[in-house]
């Protein structure tokens, strides 16, 4: 809490609480939420579940989250929950009146963790406090909906950092949610590279150590990333939430400049945008891309695409060294790195594709296409892949369902 209360001296304005919310509990934000639990004065922290089944599942997992290291469970607790039901935030915390944690009932049936669940939201208050900083680690097809829900306890001086795959989110932001500029909460971004497995709800297995990287995000109103990153003031929550992750051991996070951290998610876009669709069409491990010459010709088309859209984007002119640093071939061998590092492991959209989810492709290679487009450069490659993956989605929906296609335009015809 020192921190908060220097920022607030520094800023000379209200003292923050330096309570973080945390939105999306996979295993990003179980692995964020853990990391700040482990620190010697962890800060004040939410965790926001959206529905009372994820409620139940918490109870069930005795209100903790472990991360699993080299076979071995650290657990946390502490956390105070919001959840919402019917549309209504509801605060669950995790201290009562006195300060003691609250009682636990264990070993309770499916039956008596969903009667316990009603009750303890039935007993519970409406919670519209105002959220200063706000953690979404949510899929990127998925942020509009959740940010729509906690948009009336955001406001200007709040900070909304968004750690997930893809790109654009912030742009889809401003157009449905937050449209006022003048009610627009400040942003954040980061690029997370951990080694992260779910185990269970949650429960994450950290599988590798990685860094998380981080900046604030200047408007759009901004001439260029070069001139934001030397002459931006960002607001008092956003230092706060800059300064604890920085401060957060677990994390190994750093702050960027908004120009390094655009370069750094563009790479890992380039990287999502090749390994995540051939996977997920073709449904195979990471590492069933390498050594295959076919596979090779197309991650070089789809590249080819990919580099000359960055190459060409507007907020990146003027930075030295762009043109190298996304070359089609820097940036297929840094693919074939990532394919052979993560051989074994299925990756997230081929994964989404199996579990009949709805993928982030509109936010990986449709950036590229929507991007390309702004530019005048057709992206035909990537188009062609985004439409097959959508397809393989309804494929699997479709014979799941049972679904049979019937023309009826012979009959009317006749």
């Amino acid at each position: 809490m020192q921190d908060a209360e220097e920022i607030s001296k520094e800023a000379g304005g209200s003292r923050l609480s330096g309570r973080i919310h945390i939105l999306g509990l996979g295993n990003v934000g179980t692995f964020i939420a853990h990391s700040l639990a482990a620190r010697p004065s962890p800060p004040p922290m939410t965790l926001l579940l959206h529905n009372p089944n994820l409620y139940r599942h918490w109870l069930a997992k005795k209100k903790c989250l472990a991360i699993n290291t080299n076979g071995l469970d650290d657990i946390k607790t502490g956390f105070d929950i919001d959840v919402l039901n019917s549309e209504t935030w509801h605060s669950l915390p995790y201290f009562d009146e006195n300060g003691t944690p609250k009682k636990d009932k264990n070993n309770l049936s499916e039956k008596a963790l969903k009667a316990e669940a009603e009750q303890s939201l039935a007993q519970s208050k409406e919670d519209d406090e105002h959220i200063e900083c706000l953690i979404v680690t949510v899929k990127a097809n998925m942020t509009v909906k959740a940010l729509g829900s906690v948009s009336h306890r955001l406001t200007r001086d709040s900070t909304v950092l968004l750690l997930q795959n893809g790109m654009g989110t912030i742009e889809e932001l401003n157009k449905k949610v937050f449209p006022d500029p003048l009610k627009r909460p400040n942003y954040m971004s980061g690029v997370l590279s951990h080694g992260l497995l779910r185990k269970d709800s949650f429960q994450v297995a950290h599988t590798g150590v990685g860094t998380t990287i981080l900046s604030p995000v200047p408007s759009r109103d901004s001439l260029s990333p070069v001139v934001a990153d030397e002459k931006t003031d960002w607001a008092p929550t956003t230092k706060y939430l800059l300064r604890t992750l920085t401060l957060t051991p677990p994390l190994v996070a750093i702050a960027e400049t908004p120009s390094s951290l655009l370069q750094y998610q563009l790479e890992k876009l380039a990287m999502n945008a090749v390994i995540n669709p051939l996977t997920a069409i073709l449904e195979c491990g990471n590492g069933e891309l390498l050594y295959n010459y076919s596979f090779t010709r197309l991650m070089r088309l789809l590249l080819l695409e990919i580099s000359s859209v960055i190459c060409a984007l507007p907020e990146l002119q003027g930075i030295p060294g762009v043109e190298f640093r996304f070359s089609p071939e820097r940036l297929r061998r840094m693919v074939v790195q990532l394919a052979n590092k993560t051989a074994k492991n299925s990756s997230s959209m081929l994964q989404d594709v199996q579990g009949r989810k709805v993928t982030e492709i509109e936010y990986i290679n449709g950036y590229i296409i929507q991007r390309g487009e702004e530019l005048g450069i057709k992206c035909a490659v990537n188009y062609m892949i985004k439409q097959m993956v959508l397809a393989k989605q309804d494929m699997l929906k479709q014979r799941e369902s049972g679904a049979i296609p019937v023309d009826l335009s012979s009959e009317v015809d006749g």
